[in-house]
């Protein structure tokens, strides 16, 4: 099973994944054979997560500010490494710059550091127990072409399994 998560108007995800609304009204889809389910970051908690459920991946898409350490069209990620190489391996054949962050801010200057207090506990909860997450912001703007990207990227990281 796959999550999406989306801080983001959803409609791109919908349409990128082709997915429907289901019988309670959520987004729900196949890709790769397997099934993919839309959660809305305001409909988002810790319920989502049971501990059975440790073939569930999650996917995560927003948007961050562009600042002095990142540009407008760059991918800031973080998530746990089997999919952060994944991510790395699929924005190598976009040729997309993507930037690991840190959602803590960091002990010492090599950490790059994004303020996500919305996402931040979820993060922190999904690495201590253990489950597959990735977790993808556009640098403003995130316009038609930045939405397709992260819809590419994603689908690139869903097909590899």
């Amino acid at each position: 099973m796959y999550r999406l998560i989306s801080e983001i108007s959803p409609n791109f995800l919908i349409q990128g994944f082709g997915l429907h609304q289901d019988e309670n009204e959520i987004y729900v889809g196949k890709v790769g054979g397997q099934e993919v389910q839309l959660i809305p970051i305001d409909h988002l908690h810790s319920d989502h997560f049971q501990a059975d459920e440790k073939d569930t991946k999650i996917f995560s898409v927003g948007f961050a500010e562009a600042d002095s350490h990142f540009r407008s069209g760059d991918v800031l990620m973080t998530g746990s490494d089997d999919l952060l190489d994944r991510a790395f391996r699929a924005m190598d054949e976009m040729e997309q710059r993507g930037v690991v962050v840190s959602l803590t801010p960091p002990q010492d200057s090599k950490h790059l550091y994004l303020c996500k207090d919305q996402m931040n506990p979820f993060v922190q909860e999904w690495r201590s127990r253990k489950f597959s997450f990735l977790c993808l912001w556009m640098v403003d703007p995130v316009d038609s072409e930045g939405q397709a990207k992260l819809v590419s990227i994603l689908r690139k990281v869903i097909l590899k399994d």
